[in-house]
């Protein structure tokens, strides 16, 4: 089917800077055992519908190149491309980890996942241009609908509705990958125009950047709720607090900390205490996350997440609650 597209073109803006650079203390290295024993909890059995799933057979990665439909502009047309008007904003949340490999777009999926679970209309947005791939890691790169690489608004103008029903679906979340294997990066304008559409149409949207440093390429998220996962080791605190200020300093609120105990270490050194590290970081961790064996073997395998495991379910949750706290009045 084809649509054509009604657009309106809005000027882009340069990136500011990126800011001068602070000497950050390191946290005290004390191992602590504890990091890796989480609380009893009794939480309820997770949707029927996702007890269930089946590998998918590789094929090749190649997608055709959609034009996406806009019958109806719903995009502000006095809007800068430098933010998100502020009701994009308020039910937008954004994802990253100053830490390679901590496990950002699987717990990104997870709290959409977990939102639509609560009835909430969720959209899952892959705007980390570097790696992307978020619909390979669930299983769904063979699943026909847009990509970043086939989205075509050449003028930065779409309607939400339109493009909530091209996007492929998982677990009831329409999901918005970026391939960059597949095509060149989207243009600043159509990334500005696809979030803002999609926060129209949907309760929330949740937009996984990778590394905090792509809010310099991305500034219509900086205004936006931001989550940041802390790896709990030295190293990853150092870089997750540097992280957490440089947000601060730019004018973004205070962001959401969910810790994350690395995989492959010992249970007897290596991790920093989950309260140690809430006193280093400023800010008291919505939850820890721990590795989880089964995840990691079910996405390397290609059968994506199967489950909201225990390692990761009450940080999950506190990340759903704290997002809808911030929604008030707007959610069902």
């Amino acid at each position: 089917m084809t649509h054509n597209v009604t657009v309106q073109k809005i000027g882009a803006a340069a990136p500011p800077g990126a800011a001068a650079s602070r000497q950050v203390p390191m946290p005290p290295r004390r191992a602590s055992p504890d990091a890796w024993r989480r609380p009893a909890a009794q939480v309820s059995r997770l949707d029927s519908d996702a007890a269930s799933h089946r590998m998918r057979a590789r094929k090749p990665m190649t997608m055709p190149r959609v034009v996406c439909p806009s019958p109806v502009s719903s995009v502000d047309g006095n809007q800068s491309i430098g933010t998100l008007t502020h009701a994009g904003c308020r039910n937008t949340v954004v994802f990253s980890s100053a830490s390679g490999g901590a496990g950002t777009s699987v717990f990104a999926a997870m709290v959409a996942w977990r939102l639509a679970q609560r009835k909430l209309q969720c959209a899952l947005v892959d705007c980390d241009f570097a790696a992307g791939g978020i619909d390979v890691l669930l299983g769904i790169e063979n699943e026909p609908g847009l990509r970043f690489q086939t989205v075509d608004i050449p003028l930065g103008k779409t309607e939400g509705a339109a493009l909530n029903g091209e996007l492929p679906q998982w677990e009831r979340v329409g999901v918005l990958a970026s391939q960059p294997w597949n095509g060149s990066d989207p243009e600043p304008w159509t990334v500005s125009a696809v979030l803002e559409a999609l926060a129209q149409a949907n309760d929330v949207v949740v937009v996984d950047i990778g590394a905090p440093s792509a809010l310099h390429s991305l500034p219509m998220l900086r205004q936006c709720r931001q989550v940041v996962l802390a790896e709990l080791t030295v190293l990853g605190l150092a870089r997750a607090r540097a992280a957490r200020a440089m947000m601060i300093r730019q004018g973004e609120s205070r962001p959401i900390m969910v810790g994350v105990v690395p995989r492959g270490l010992s249970r007897r050194g290596g991790v920093v205490d989950a309260h140690e590290a809430s006193e280093y970081l400023h800010e008291e961790l919505a939850g820890v996350v721990a590795p989880d064996r089964g995840l990691h073997g079910d996405v390397l395998e290609g059968l994506g997440i199967r489950a909201i495991g225990k390692s990761s379910r009450k940080a999950v949750d506190a990340v759903v609650g704290a997002i809808e706290t911030g929604l008030g009045g707007d959610v069902p």
